[in-house]
């Protein structure tokens, strides 16, 4: 009887002990939980301060308190993303939108700037294109100035991204873009073709000067992502224009292209290009600035801050995205493809170069219409980025910071007077949280470390 009684009160010892330690742990987790659904509110409540914001966030980033429903305090920062092209750091970027005089095209090819231009056709391009201000726009850029050439002749610049990679080796990808302005017929308007190409960096000594590092595409096998803006039907409104996407190859014989995405009627007056992931593309541009009261462009945002418009999202073939993301032999030589760095684990992709084409197209260029000696074509503010806009991060407990989300403004500033409270929309790309599995990982590290 003594054994039994013994045996039952242990069982029920046993029964009661992980009763408590089941509720224990259902307390942990509810606990966890609560903990974990504050981070995301915390991090939504400082991406709809900012879809709100019809100000600039400059560089250092905006920061945020936060006093979650358990008496915890969270910090947060909402930071622009870095451009990865140019860098600042690396003296070998070509940045066009510096300004300093140090970037005059005087050279053919510039391998301390790693950049390449040449000509197709008639044209008086070493004496028109420099890097310059254009009457009433102080930022620097691009100047075709070939006022005589008539149509069908191209100028392009081709400029190196050195230590860069590709898209390819970004967690959602990269966007290429540029602002276009070009003034032939004097107005504001892009008249003449523009074109960003993106191509692998290769080189080819036995071509001549001006077309060696891999364009025009002059190998069997050579592609090439080509992102256009060209003018308008006649008669259309004429500060838009059509952007197109088209992938170019080199046959052996000739260059053939085909269209991929094709997107009329888009502002040319502002920045313009291309967002690729995987093996994904669409098309973008950068909405105007915020509107004050009456509607018009108070100047307020910078690049940093505006909201983007994107084209519907193709597919690309998958030869050419093989192209860029395979070993290649272009003439003699090779080129590596994907690869991981076996030390940090990050995958790299291969260098590509970015090539700015404009081919003569416009009416005023025929014969009996002389272009004014003021027109030129102009661009400036080429940019490579993350495909994203801000970084979010969230620190808690103190000392402890990780990236919560990465974050996009979507479309235009919808408040249209004074009266009215309106925003963007906010795109994320994935868990508010940490990158932490669990939430709370980081702060159980944290104790068991004694805070430090």
């Amino acid at each position: 009887m003594l054994v039994t009684v013994l045996i039952i009160t242990a069982v029920g010892l046993l029964f009661g002990a992980g009763a408590l330690l089941l509720f224990r742990f259902q307390c942990e987790k509810r606990i966890d939980r609560q903990h974990e659904l504050e981070k995301v509110y915390a991090v939504r409540s400082a991406l709809n301060f900012i879809r709100t914001y019809d100000k600039d966030v400059d560089d250092v980033g905006m920061a945020f308190g936060y006093r979650t429903g358990s008496g915890r305090d969270l910090g947060l920062l909402v930071k622009p993303v870095k451009a990865i092209f140019p860098d600042p750091g690396n003296s070998k970027h070509f940045d066009m939108g510096r300004g300093d005089g140090n970037f005059q095209l005087s050279e053919q090819y510039d391998q301390r700037r790693d950049y390449e231009y040449g000509a197709l056709g008639v044209t008086g391009l070493v004496a028109g294109v420099s890097i310059s201000s254009r009457d009433g726009d102080s930022r620097p850029g691009l100047a075709f100035r070939d006022r005589d050439a008539t149509n069908s002749v191209k100028w392009w610049v081709n400029i190196g991204m050195s230590g860069t990679g590709g898209w390819l080796q970004e967690d959602y990808g990269r966007r290429y873009f540029f602002t276009p302005l070009a003034y032939v017929k004097g107005e504001r308007l892009t008249n003449d073709i523009m074109r960003l190409c993106i191509i692998r960096n290769v080189t080819n000594e036995n071509i001549k000067a001006g077309s060696r590092h891999g364009w025009p595409l002059s190998s069997r096998g050579e592609r090439s992502l080509v992102f256009q803006v060209s003018p308008m039907a006649s008669g259309s409104n004429t500060n838009n224009a059509e952007i197109t996407l088209w992938e170019y190859e080199h046959t052996g014989a000739a260059v053939t292209s085909r269209l991929l995405i094709r997107w009329p009627n888009c502002p040319s007056l502002c920045p313009v290009g291309i967002q690729i992931a995987g093996d994904r593309a669409s098309l973008f541009y950068i909405g105007n600035a915020s509107k004050n009261a009456n509607n018009e462009d108070d100047g307020k945002l910078t690049l940093s801050s505006r909201g983007y418009t994107f084209s519907a999202t193709r597919q690309l073939p998958a030869d050419i995205y093989k192209y860029f993301s395979d070993e290649v032999t272009i003439g003699s030589k090779t080129y590596g493809g994907l690869w991981t760095n076996n030390v940090t684990g990050k995958v790299e992709a291969p260098e590509l170069r970015a090539v700015f084409e404009i081919e003569a197209a416009s009416d005023s260029r025929k014969p009996g219409a002389p272009i004014d000696a003021s027109n030129e074509d102009f661009l400036t503010d080429f940019r490579v980025t993350p495909a994203y806009q801000y970084d979010v991060f969230l620190e808690h407990p103190a000392c402890v910071t990780n990236r919560a989300t990465v974050a996009q403004k979507i479309g235009k500033y919808s408040r249209l007077d004074r009266g009215t409270v309106g925003g963007y929309t906010m795109l994320t790309y994935d868990t508010h949280g940490t990158e932490h599995k669990g939430f709370r990982q980081d702060e159980r590290e944290q104790a068991r470390s004694g805070g430090r």
